[in-house]
């Protein structure tokens, strides 16, 4: 299989830092070309399962206008221009529960659309997290911080309680090394 040519590229909408959309005209590898594919770029984040000392894993509940209620997440935010993933990761998690880790697994970068693109989320694990802060998020959202096990995480991904495609997904890919 061969990529895909982007001929040319066009920003159509943007209100930055937040949001851009592309038109673009592409070739297809038969020769074909398509003179309106659109791309929806939103800010790039990292997302972590904090697993404390204990071998619970730390959890927020948190009112998402997404879904429009409130979910259970993980600890998650924007990377900052410039900023590597990790280093990101690092300072969401001290913002968002004033924990600290230096067991870090990086679990992989992903798109949320195959073709439009969407955000790209990096998705990370933190084992032997142990507060050393108070968390100051200075986000708009009201956080619930709480604790869990894997068991109860394993009920509440099937109960749909995550609302949020890349909540869930962190913690199915966390997971795998639990």
């Amino acid at each position: 299989m061969k990529p895909w040519k982007t001929l040319s590229k066009d920003i159509i909408f943007e209100r930055k830092p937040f949001f851009q959309i592309s038109q673009q005209k592409i070739e297809l590898p038969n020769g074909k070309v398509i003179d309106d594919f659109f791309q929806v770029h939103l800010r790039t984040f990292a997302s972590i399962v904090p697993v404390m000392e204990d071998g619970r894993v730390l959890v927020l509940r948190n009112y998402k206008h997404g879904p429009g209620r409130v979910v259970l997440s993980v600890p998650a935010g924007f990377i900052e221009p410039g900023e590597a993933p990790m280093d990101g990761a690092k300072r969401e998690l001290l913002e968002e529960t004033g924990m600290v880790s230096d067991d870090w697994t990086a679990l992989g970068t992903y798109v949320d659309n195959g073709n439009q693109q969407g955000c790209t989320g990096h998705y990370f694990l933190a084992k032997d997290c142990r507060r050393v802060q108070a968390p100051d998020s200075g986000d708009h959202e009201e956080m619930q911080i709480e604790t869990m096990s894997v068991e109860e995480l394993d009920a509440a991904l099937k109960a749909n309680e995550f609302g949020v495609v890349h909540q869930a997904a962190n913690w199915a890919f966390a997971r795998m090394y639990l």
